[in-house]
């Protein structure tokens, strides 16, 4: 007999089994289920900015970064995001929760969507920094709510992947003096992203372009340079990155053809709001696990205050549940029987969520 998982209390990640301060808020997260609380979880959030340059262009690129951390504190100032919106339980430069000297913590990097923002997947953020993660995002210059360039060069695709690793970039050169400096496991990365930025997560996750498709695509008014052709062949894929989760974005027949996916080396989480199964069928080639959501729609998996039929919150805590289970496991090789149960289907998350795996997926 199936049953809500939602309605039943996760576990939260102990803490490391060395001596830390007392009630110090720290955990070393461990391969346990973390705690799915879409009112209540709480994170500390900074901004900053940084820059690299665009290898086709030379020129440089300036993004401002946004990064989630665990805190004690229970009130403090909103963040708001663009100037504009504002998200619940985010406090601005809160004080950091102390991690364990014998840790580091876990990266988790988010890629929002097109004309959206950084901060629009706090609440599922928020759950993984509550069991002591680590979290960032990038605002993607010129493809924002408040600030969107039109026409994109053909390279936008590949522009934004450069975005994701600048990101872990920015917290890898974090100042001696920054609370997180040295703390942060950058070498294994997970990175999950909606709709376009769902496009993003798919593309790190390995797969091979269309040569034919690409060279179509640089023929357009818009067109490439010879600089910007040759990235599409020469890219690489950022090494740190083991696991990505595309919510409700697709790669796109213009990107990747079906043969393309054969070629994806890490486990890809797909959720999205339809029962479609052709993204899963052209991507099936990979370690795929499908999660479609009945009833759902594009911003079922967001904080975006679009109507939908579905309860936003209800949304939110399956998206969360799916997106934590996969990343503790991808990150932690967990055996956990709630994570596996999750992702293998043993466990009914709700019954709107329906779940399947290609052969390759755990």
């Amino acid at each position: 007999m199936s049953f809500r998982w939602l309605a039943v209390p996760l576990l939260v990640c102990v803490s490391c089994e060395v001596p830390v301060e007392e009630d110090s808020g720290a955990s070393c997260p461990d391969g346990a289920m973390p705690e799915v609380d879409i009112e209540g979880a709480v994170a500390g959030t900074s901004e900053s900015t940084t820059s690299y340059v665009v290898p086709w262009t030379g020129e440089p690129r300036q993004l401002v970064v946004h990064a989630w951390y665990p805190t004690n504190d229970k009130t403090g100032t909103a963040a708001r995001w663009l100037d504009a919106w504002i998200d619940d339980n985010s406090w601005v430069d809160a004080a950091y929760a102390p991690l364990p000297d014998e840790c580091k913590a876990p990266l988790v990097v988010y890629s929002h969507g097109s004309q959206a923002w950084a901060g629009n997947s706090t609440p599922i953020l928020r759950q993984l920094v509550a069991a002591g993660w680590i979290a960032a995002a990038p605002d993607h210059t010129d493809n924002l709510l408040n600030q969107n360039v039109e026409d994109k060069p053909e390279s936008f695709p590949l522009l934004r992947t450069l975005d994701v690793a600048a990101t872990i970039d920015w917290i890898e050169g974090l100042p001696a003096d920054d609370p997180l400096y040295g703390r942060v496991d950058t070498s294994r990365v997970f990175v999950y992203g909606h709709s376009y930025g769902g496009q993003t997560s798919w593309l790190l996750a390995g797969p091979s372009f269309d040569g034919a498709a690409v060279d179509t695509r640089c023929a357009s008014d818009i067109g490439c340079t010879e600089m910007e052709r040759a990235a599409f062949d020469g890219r690489a894929v950022d090494d740190r990155v083991i696991a990505v989760a595309p919510l409700d974005g697709a790669v796109g027949t213009d990107l990747v053809a079906d043969a393309g996916f054969a070629d994806m080396d890490r486990p890809v989480l797909f959720l999205s709001a339809s029962t479609d199964p052709a993204e899963f069928t052209r991507a099936s080639a990979g370690e795929l696990t499908w999660v479609s959501v009945a009833g759902g729609c594009h911003e079922t998996f967001t904080s975006t205050p679009v109507p939908c039929d579905l309860d936003k919150t209800l949304g939110l805590e399956i998206t969360a549940t799916y997106v934590s289970a996969f990343a503790t496991r991808e990150m932690f090789g967990s055996t956990d029987t709630t994570v596996t149960g999750i992702l293998d289907g043993s466990v009914v998350v709700d019954e709107i969520a329906a779940l399947e795996r290609s052969d390759r997926a755990r």
